[in-house]
């Protein structure tokens, strides 16, 4: 490969990982509208690939645009704390089985011909707010698991989470140093 050839490439690398939004022109949607039933009203979509049913908005915010209400970051014992709160008490739209998703199950809403975030917003629509700074927290939100994985030689507890900047993987920790994470809870639907 000749050096103009190289330049050429790691630019559109770089212009291609710096653009926030959805490309539609040459990639197909991982997470198709079509895929999914949404209940507006009750605040919750039916995935038909995966029979999970999702709370629409993340933890924290709520109405049909998930624009009301600030978005709960948490240590995952808090998550585990309120989810089990939830579930104890009315529960959410009827339901008293919510949960955190496993990896596999959190992969499997990544969006990935987004970026910033790597969601289906009109499935999954994020609040935008006038702050800049929340805006990119809330576009770059990491999001736990309940998968746990180790790290290295560490003694230290971890969970899987996905970064939905991009849709990647990446660990928290849970334990020694108690991370604060994004959550969304999901349910078996089937």
């Amino acid at each position: 490969m000749n050096k103009l050839s190289l330049v050429v490439l790691l630019t559109s690398i770089f212009v291609s990982s710096a653009y926030a939004g959805c490309s539609t022109s040459t990639i197909e949607a991982t997470t198709p509208t079509t895929r999914f039933t949404i209940d507006e009203e009750g605040g919750v979509v039916t995935d038909h690939s995966t029979g999970l049913m999702w709370k629409r908005c993340v933890e924290g915010f709520s109405g049909t645009d998930c624009r009301t209400g600030s978005a709960q970051q948490s240590t995952f014992e808090g998550a585990i704390e309120h989810i089990d709160s939830l579930n104890n008490s009315a529960g959410f739209s009827g339901f008293t089985d919510w949960r955190l998703p496993n990896i596999k199950e959190l992969r499997s809403i990544v969006e990935e011909r987004c970026t910033r975030p790597s969601l289906n917003e009109e499935v999954f629509p994020l609040k935008n707010t006038e702050a800049a700074d929340d805006q990119n927290s809330i576009n770059n939100m990491v999001v736990f698991s309940s998968t746990p994985t180790s790290y290295y030689d560490s003694g230290d507890t971890f969970v899987w989470t996905v970064s939905f900047a991009e849709g990647v993987l990446d660990r928290s920790s849970v334990g020694e140093y108690n991370f604060v994470r994004y959550f969304r809870l999901v349910r078996d639907a089937r």
